[in-house]
């Protein structure tokens, strides 16, 4: 257990560190200050969350997919009313009525596929259960997000006011079936840019001044894919 516990935290580091994990990082603002980085931290555990427990279903590990949700469980996310950001009528799909999800029940969905892969092992069977039994550590609830469907090919767009002089941070997390793109633009100018590989993305910058942001999210794919969208 002790080992296998070791494991997982290595594993872990090195998702971080990831060539992925660097991509988005440079594609984002490199102006970033200390604020900035406090309200982007519990969104990047989210995204490590993410990739761990794609990680875990590519490999049928039911360590990993334990490891992602008890990620995923231990973080406050600042909470996003599904009604506060729905995309422009003129996008190219429109979403399939506002709904919304929880954090927290993602996490409950790693933890069933893991309770299966486990296929009986008693020390995977006592991890999981621990995971269960500690509950959701944020808001009460849970933080709530936009759901939202996209075609292949197609683009949803956002249109979001952030403060200025405060931290920014939009959040996109698919369902795996394509890879998807997000760009932030203030009038002319792009402000943040996360394309790399995969469909989890996290754009992170210090808002400059007043006005409203467009946020593009596009399916580079062929495939729909139905992804959550979250702002601090």
């Amino acid at each position: 257990m002790l080992v296998q516990t070791l494991c997982l935290a290595v594993l872990v580091a090195s998702l971080a560190a990831g060539p992925g994990r660097a991509q988005s990082m440079r594609e984002s603002s490199p102006e970033l200050n200390a604020d900035t980085a406090a309200a982007a931290a519990p969104f990047e555990t989210l995204e490590l969350s993410a990739r761990l427990a794609r990680l875990g279903t590519e490999r049928a590990d039911p360590w990993l997919l334990a490891t992602a949700a008890r990620l995923r469980l231990s973080i406050p996310v600042p909470v996003r009313t599904a009604q506060a950001s729905v995309p422009d009528r003129g996008a190219d799909e429109a979403v399939d009525g506002v709904q919304a999800q929880t954090w927290p029940q993602t996490a409950m969905a790693w933890l069933d596929e893991a309770d299966t892969l486990a296929d009986g092992d008693p020390q995977v069977l006592a991890f999981i259960a621990s995971i269960r039994a500690l509950g959701y550590k944020g808001r009460q609830g849970g933080p709530v997000v936009s759901l939202a469907r996209l075609a292949g090919g197609q683009t949803h767009v956002f249109q979001e006011h952030f403060a200025p002089g405060r931290p920014a941070v939009v959040y996109v997390e698919g369902d795996g079936d394509a890879p998807l793109a997000v760009t932030v633009r203030a009038g002319k100018g792009m402000i943040c840019q996360a394309a790399g590989p995969g469909d989890v993305k996290l754009c992170t910058w210090t808002s400059r001044e007043p006005g409203e942001y467009r946020v593009e999210v596009r399916n580079l794919g062929a495939a729909a894919n139905r992804y959550a969208y979250g702002t601090n």
